[in-house]
């Protein structure tokens, strides 16, 4: 048999959320601001190999706990010794008439396992909320409470702690449906675990379970921050002048762009994520793009990236390209430096892909300003996406400016690995295998920065 954990609390204090979260699942039940959203008592399984280790039940909001606990202490309720007043409420006229959702969680107490108290601690412990714990205690259940919105510090913290203390409910749970922490995620299964020994190793194969699937998400994601880094810096288009005609220019930014959007939606996928939770009206893919374009100076500068001398100049400044030449031996193409000038100095350790002015062709790749937005901006999509309870409801969005320091770090470590990406254009329509030598060290990398920023 499976653990029954009943989640009851008030109204809009994140019931429902708190099930989607531990779901993995954004599909599951309904979430609104508007209190009594639940109307219903709704449960679902979380298995592992099939085997179903926790039965979640989801129940409507009280409402008035307070007028609750007042018929509780009335006649002929108030002769019902511990929780036998139950069963005879919700056979009342009352459990069908004012007390209608309160009466769904009451017909729940006696079925489950443990209830877990879900407190918005946004909110100070008001007398309603006390009346609440008070009626959940008359049922002899094991209760762990949950600090729900427990991400950003709250004024009320302290007092919750006291009141639940007081009550003898030392086994708190701080658990933000929103801004997911695994290690939250981690105490609640280990309070359940002390409540329901004879459950104990079902409740380890879970946890074992989830801390795996979340490394497996992290070291896949960045699997593919590293295969969009490798196939941008090996990414070439061949022109026949220079500078370049604004087709071919707007044709390989489209392409870099491409690249991007496949990595967001990979993650998207990856995460069982939406569009539209990472991606609001301000930052959103419209025709296989990010509104805060890649190649937008505005981009470039919020994230403290510097396109140097070497970029592009006119209506293409900012576009984040080298226009190099391919071809010569490294000696022909050094007596051609005074002549290709700033492109050059970018230029110079492509040795055999330079070729000649005079031959009408010219290639043009990403260049560093351009790969370090990519990175950084991966980086901070896989941070955010990695801690994104699946109950937000407030889109994300990847224009923020980190430190510029830090940047910097990142980029200098990384940097060496696209270096050598940009000799390869054979890679740029590649998935390189996990165990190829340049794909290897920029994962390894790339994993430990996640692992340090």
């Amino acid at each position: 048999m499976s653990i029954s954990l009943l989640v009851v609390g008030h109204a809009n204090t994140g019931k429902t959320s708190l099930i989607r979260t531990l779901l993995r699942q954004q599909n599951f039940g309904e979430i609104s601001n508007q209190a009594g959203t639940t109307r219903h008592v709704e449960s679902v399984a979380i298995k592992v190999n099939n085997k179903t280790l926790l039965t979640l039940i989801d129940t409507p909001g009280f409402e008035d706990s307070i007028g609750l606990w007042e018929a509780r202490q009335q006649a002929p309720f108030d002769q019902y010794p511990g929780n036998r007043w139950i069963a005879p409420f919700c056979q009342s006229h009352l459990a069908e008439d004012h007390f209608e959702q309160e009466a769904k969680i009451l017909k729940q107490l006696n079925q489950c396992d443990i209830i877990l108290y879900v407190i918005d601690i946004r909110q100070a412990p008001l007398g309603k909320y006390l009346d609440e714990l008070t009626l959940l205690a008359s049922a002899s259940k094991p209760i762990v409470p949950i600090l729900n919105f427990s991400a950003s510090d709250s004024v009320h913290l302290a007092s919750w702690r006291q009141v639940l203390a007081e009550r003898h409910l030392h086994a708190v749970v701080r658990y933000d449906s929103v801004a997911f922490y695994f290690e939250d995620e981690k105490r609640l299964y280990q309070s359940l675990q002390s409540l329901m020994p004879d459950h104990y190793d079902d409740i380890e194969t879970l946890l074992i379970s989830r801390e795996e699937a979340a490394r497996s998400r992290k070291t896949f994601a960045i699997d593919n921050l590293a295969n969009l880094l490798i196939q941008a810096a090996s990414s070439r288009k061949v022109c026949d002048r220079y500078p370049p005609a604004p087709d071919d220019a707007t044709a390989f930014e489209q392409q870099i762009r491409q690249l991007e959007s496949q990595f967001i939606h990979s993650l998207l996928t990856l995460y069982e994520f939406r569009e539209e939770d990472v991606m609001p009206a301000a930052f959103s893919v419209q025709s296989g793009q990010w509104q805060q374009d890649i190649f937008a100076l505005d981009t470039l500068k919020a994230w403290g990236v510097s396109t140097g001398a070497s970029a592009m100049t006119g209506a293409a400044i900012g576009a984040g390209v080298d226009v190099m030449t391919g071809g010569l031996s490294l000696g022909a193409a050094t007596s051609l430096g005074a002549i290709l000038g700033a492109s050059w100095q970018t230029g110079r350790h492509y040795k055999d892909t330079l070729k000649s002015k005079f031959t009408k062709r010219h290639y043009l790749c990403a260049d560093s300003a351009t790969l370090s937005l990519l990175c950084l901006r991966g980086l901070a999509l896989i941070a955010h996406l990695d801690q994104r309870g699946h109950a937000s409801q407030r889109a994300f969005t990847l224009n923020k400016q980190d430190d510029n320091d830090t940047n910097k770090t990142i980029i200098n470590a990384i940097k060496p690995l696209w270096k050598k990406a940009r000799q390869h254009p054979e890679w740029a329509t590649q998935s390189l295998p996990a165990n190829h030598a340049l794909k290897a060290a920029m994962t390894e990398q790339l994993l430990e920065i996640a692992k340090n920023h």
